[in-house]
């Protein structure tokens, strides 16, 4: 991560530009991102700025294209929003991501705001109890078997501490009933866009393992299995590797839960809003 202006030194920027919302308790105190009280307009113009500066890598909608997708609460490089503007201004060395040369600190904060709230899900009402979701999760459903939640369970499939900031009811419904169905295709192989949780099958001449891909090269591949073991397999000594495209390792629950059994689990998951550890 690059250098940037130190949290005191944004502050002063901040209240010297007037940016509407900087609240600053006092020199050296606590920083109150600008970001927390931009009006619609002030983000509709950080869209404007968001479009001559970054769509180009971005796409018109943060979609992503040659770089990243920006839909989405947690962005790796920007875990809060000081680092967000610092990123937006100077880049991110040794990356294809440049600094943004013109805009002033006004300006910047618009475009951070902007790329924040593609990350925002709209408020959804939630189906079911999620208090007996939670009881489901970590009793009849089994979910800390291989997920984690407010640092509790083990990190086999994605972490979901903050699973409701990231995934509407419809994406986690479907994700309880058919699992499989957001899961990598050969077509995103082939395209290069396939994400941490590619099911693998390998034989080698120790025995036959299933888990999740976690890395992969021309002469090596690494998997995790479903007891949380890591196996790195040189691929000149396995007899067989198959990369299980469109199959997930999670079961899907549609006879395993009733109908309002999976709405109360769903409505946990919402809720499940924190930072992920």
């Amino acid at each position: 991560m690059p250098s940037y202006r130190s949290p005191f030194r944004t502050m002063l920027l901040v209240l010297l530009l007037a940016v509407p919302g900087a609240a600053v308790a006092e020199a050296g105190g606590p920083f109150v991102s600008p970001i927390d009280s931009l009006t619609d307009a002030e983000i509709a113009d950080g869209q404007s700025h968001f479009r001559v500066h970054c769509a180009r890598c971005h796409g018109m909608l943060g979609q992503g294209g040659e770089g990243p997708s920006l839909t989405r609460a947690d962005l790796r490089h920007a875990p809060d929003d000081e680092t967000l503007f610092a990123v937006i201004d100077e880049g991110i060395r040794g990356t294809g991501m440049p600094g943004t040369f013109g805009p002033n600190d006004e300006t910047l904060w618009q475009i951070a705001g902007y790329v924040r709230s593609l990350g925002r899900l709209p408020q959804e009402a939630m189906p079911g109890d999620p208090q007996a979701g939670q009881a489901i999760y970590e009793g009849k459903g089994g979910c800390p078997a291989c997920h984690i939640a407010r640092g509790e369970g083990r990190g086999v499939g994605p972490e979901l501490s903050n699973v409701g900031n990231r995934r509407n009811l419809e994406y986690l419904r479907r994700a309880l009933t058919n699992p499989d169905a957001d899961h990598p295709m050969l077509s995103d192989w082939q395209k290069g866009n396939i994400n941490a949780f590619l099911t693998l099958r390998v034989v080698s001449e120790t025995g036959e393992y299933e888990g999740l891909r976690i890395n992969e090269d021309e002469f090596s591949v690494q998997m995790r299995d479903l007891a949380g073991a890591i196996h790195s397999f040189d691929k000149r000594t396995l007899l067989d590797l198959e990369r299980a495209f469109g199959h997930s390792l999670m079961p899907g629950y549609e006879t395993v839960l009733s109908a309002g059994e999976i709405d109360d689990l769903a409505s946990y998951l919402m809720s499940l809003k924190g930072t992920a550890p």
